[in-house]
Protein backbone atom coordinates (compact mmCIF):
# COMPACT_ATOMS: atom_id res chain seq x y z
CA UNK A 1 0.00 0.00 0.00
CA UNK A 2 1.13 3.52 -0.76
CA UNK A 3 1.96 6.01 1.98
CA UNK A 4 1.70 9.66 0.92
CA UNK A 5 3.60 12.10 3.09
CA UNK A 6 3.04 15.83 2.92
CA UNK A 7 3.64 18.76 5.21
CA UNK A 8 5.05 22.21 5.47
CA UNK A 9 8.41 23.05 3.91
CA UNK A 10 11.36 21.78 6.00
CA UNK A 11 9.11 19.58 8.14
CA UNK A 12 11.25 16.52 7.44
CA UNK A 13 9.06 14.86 4.81
CA UNK A 14 12.01 13.75 2.72
CA UNK A 15 14.17 12.56 5.60
CA UNK A 16 11.30 10.64 7.19
CA UNK A 17 10.26 9.16 3.84
CA UNK A 18 13.80 8.01 3.06
CA UNK A 19 14.23 6.54 6.53
CA UNK A 20 10.96 4.60 6.27
CA UNK A 21 11.91 3.38 2.79
CA UNK A 22 15.28 2.07 3.90
CA UNK A 23 14.02 0.47 7.11
CA UNK A 24 10.84 -1.11 5.72
CA UNK A 25 11.78 -1.71 2.08
CA UNK A 26 9.51 0.84 0.39
CA UNK A 27 10.25 2.55 -2.92
CA UNK A 28 10.75 6.32 -2.69
CA UNK A 29 9.16 8.92 -4.97
CA UNK A 30 9.69 12.65 -4.40
CA UNK A 31 7.79 15.29 -6.35
CA UNK A 32 9.92 18.02 -4.75
CA UNK A 33 12.98 16.58 -6.51
CA UNK A 34 11.04 16.57 -9.78
CA UNK A 35 9.99 20.18 -9.21
CA UNK A 36 13.50 21.37 -8.27
CA UNK A 37 14.90 19.73 -11.39
CA UNK A 38 12.29 21.43 -13.60
CA UNK A 39 12.96 24.73 -11.83
CA UNK A 40 16.66 24.52 -12.69
CA UNK A 41 15.91 23.43 -16.26
CA UNK A 42 13.87 26.61 -16.67
CA UNK A 43 16.75 28.74 -15.36
CA UNK A 44 15.51 29.38 -11.83
CA UNK A 45 17.74 28.91 -8.81
CA UNK A 46 14.93 29.85 -6.44
CA UNK A 47 11.80 27.70 -6.20
CA UNK A 48 9.60 30.56 -4.99
CA UNK A 49 10.63 32.76 -7.93
CA UNK A 50 9.92 29.84 -10.26
CA UNK A 51 6.48 29.32 -8.74
CA UNK A 52 5.59 32.99 -8.85
CA UNK A 53 6.89 33.97 -12.26
CA UNK A 54 6.79 30.97 -14.53
CA UNK A 55 3.79 31.17 -16.86
CA UNK A 56 3.75 27.40 -17.40
CA UNK A 57 3.84 26.43 -13.74
CA UNK A 58 0.32 24.99 -13.83
CA UNK A 59 1.30 22.83 -16.82
CA UNK A 60 4.32 21.57 -14.87
CA UNK A 61 2.10 20.87 -11.86
CA UNK A 62 -0.20 18.84 -14.08
CA UNK A 63 2.73 16.83 -15.52
CA UNK A 64 3.96 15.92 -12.04
CA UNK A 65 0.45 15.31 -10.71
CA UNK A 66 -0.36 13.01 -13.65
CA UNK A 67 2.78 10.97 -12.86
CA UNK A 68 1.67 10.62 -9.24
CA UNK A 69 -1.87 9.70 -10.24
CA UNK A 70 -0.48 6.99 -12.54
CA UNK A 71 1.64 5.58 -9.69
CA UNK A 72 -1.53 5.46 -7.59
CA UNK A 73 -3.32 3.46 -10.25
CA UNK A 74 -0.53 1.06 -11.12
CA UNK A 75 1.22 0.58 -7.77
CA UNK A 76 -1.45 0.95 -5.08
CA UNK A 77 -0.61 -2.52 -3.72
CA UNK A 78 3.16 -1.95 -3.77
CA UNK A 79 5.24 -0.62 -0.91
CA UNK A 80 5.75 2.97 -2.07
CA UNK A 81 6.22 6.17 -0.12
CA UNK A 82 5.51 9.38 -1.98
CA UNK A 83 6.95 12.60 -0.58
CA UNK A 84 4.63 15.14 -2.17
CA UNK A 85 2.38 18.07 -1.39
CA UNK A 86 -0.56 16.62 -3.33
CA UNK A 87 -0.15 12.86 -3.66
CA UNK A 88 -2.76 12.40 -0.90
CA UNK A 89 -5.27 14.05 -3.24
CA UNK A 90 -4.41 11.94 -6.29
CA UNK A 91 -4.18 8.66 -4.39
CA UNK A 92 -7.18 8.75 -2.06
CA UNK A 93 -6.72 5.11 -1.00
CA UNK A 94 -3.22 5.79 0.31
CA UNK A 95 -2.30 6.26 3.97
CA UNK A 96 -2.20 10.08 4.02
CA UNK A 97 0.26 11.66 6.47
CA UNK A 98 0.74 15.38 7.20
CA UNK A 99 3.87 16.53 9.03
CA UNK A 100 3.45 19.88 10.73
CA UNK A 101 6.22 22.15 11.99
CA UNK A 102 6.43 25.56 13.58
CA UNK A 103 7.93 28.22 11.31
CA UNK A 104 10.92 28.97 13.58
CA UNK A 105 12.08 25.36 13.53
CA UNK A 106 11.47 25.15 9.78
CA UNK A 107 13.52 28.33 9.27
CA UNK A 108 16.40 26.93 11.35
CA UNK A 109 16.36 23.78 9.25
CA UNK A 110 16.42 25.79 6.04
CA UNK A 111 19.34 27.89 7.29
CA UNK A 112 21.28 24.71 8.11
CA UNK A 113 20.43 22.92 4.86
CA UNK A 114 22.38 22.77 1.65
CA UNK A 115 19.47 23.58 -0.61
CA UNK A 116 20.81 25.60 -3.49
CA UNK A 117 17.28 26.52 -4.65
CA UNK A 118 16.31 28.14 -1.34
CA UNK A 119 18.82 30.40 0.39
CA UNK A 120 18.11 32.63 3.36
CA UNK A 121 20.23 35.25 5.06
CA UNK A 122 18.56 35.13 8.48
CA UNK A 123 15.88 33.32 10.44
CA UNK A 124 13.32 36.04 9.64
CA UNK A 125 14.22 35.84 5.96
CA UNK A 126 13.92 32.04 6.05
CA UNK A 127 10.49 32.25 7.68
CA UNK A 128 9.37 34.67 4.99
CA UNK A 129 10.68 32.39 2.21
CA UNK A 130 8.98 29.33 3.68
CA UNK A 131 5.65 31.03 4.40
CA UNK A 132 5.62 32.64 0.95
CA UNK A 133 6.32 29.29 -0.68
CA UNK A 134 3.64 27.52 1.38
CA UNK A 135 1.04 30.20 0.66
CA UNK A 136 1.92 30.41 -3.05
CA UNK A 137 1.57 26.65 -3.38
CA UNK A 138 -1.74 26.57 -1.53
CA UNK A 139 -3.19 29.34 -3.68
CA UNK A 140 -2.16 27.43 -6.80
CA UNK A 141 -3.60 24.15 -5.49
CA UNK A 142 -6.88 25.84 -4.65
CA UNK A 143 -7.05 27.28 -8.17
CA UNK A 144 -6.13 23.99 -9.83
CA UNK A 145 -7.93 21.45 -7.66
CA UNK A 146 -10.06 23.34 -5.13
CA UNK A 147 -8.12 21.81 -2.22
CA UNK A 148 -6.50 23.25 0.90
CA UNK A 149 -3.36 21.64 2.28
CA UNK A 150 -4.01 23.42 5.60
CA UNK A 151 -7.16 21.35 6.20
CA UNK A 152 -6.09 18.49 8.47
CA UNK A 153 -9.29 16.60 7.65
CA UNK A 154 -7.61 15.67 4.35
CA UNK A 155 -5.21 13.33 6.12
CA UNK A 156 -5.39 10.03 7.97
CA UNK A 157 -2.62 11.02 10.38
CA UNK A 158 -1.14 14.38 11.43
CA UNK A 159 2.06 14.61 13.44
CA UNK A 160 4.25 17.47 14.62
CA UNK A 161 7.88 17.34 13.57
CA UNK A 162 9.22 17.81 17.10
CA UNK A 163 11.02 14.49 17.51
CA UNK A 164 13.93 12.77 15.81
CA UNK A 165 13.55 11.32 12.32
CA UNK A 166 13.72 7.82 13.82
CA UNK A 167 11.02 8.52 16.41
CA UNK A 168 8.71 10.20 13.91
CA UNK A 169 9.22 7.37 11.43
CA UNK A 170 8.39 4.72 14.00
CA UNK A 171 5.22 6.55 15.07
CA UNK A 172 4.13 6.95 11.44
CA UNK A 173 4.85 3.29 10.68
CA UNK A 174 2.81 2.13 13.70
CA UNK A 175 -0.11 4.28 12.56
CA UNK A 176 0.27 2.92 9.03
CA UNK A 177 0.06 -0.66 10.34
CA UNK A 178 -3.14 0.24 12.23
CA UNK A 179 -4.53 1.87 9.07
CA UNK A 180 -3.97 -1.17 6.85
CA UNK A 181 -5.64 -3.46 9.39
CA UNK A 182 -8.90 -1.49 9.06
Amino acid sequence: MIITITGKPCSGKGSISKYLCSKYNFDYVCTGDMFRKLSKQHGYDNILHFQQSHDKIKDIDKIIDNKIEEIGKTRINDNVIIDSRLAWHFIPDSFKVFIDIDWNTAADRLLNSNRDTEKAESRDHAIKILKDRWNTENIRYQELYKIDNNNYNNYDFVINSDKSIEELSEIIYKEYKKFIKK
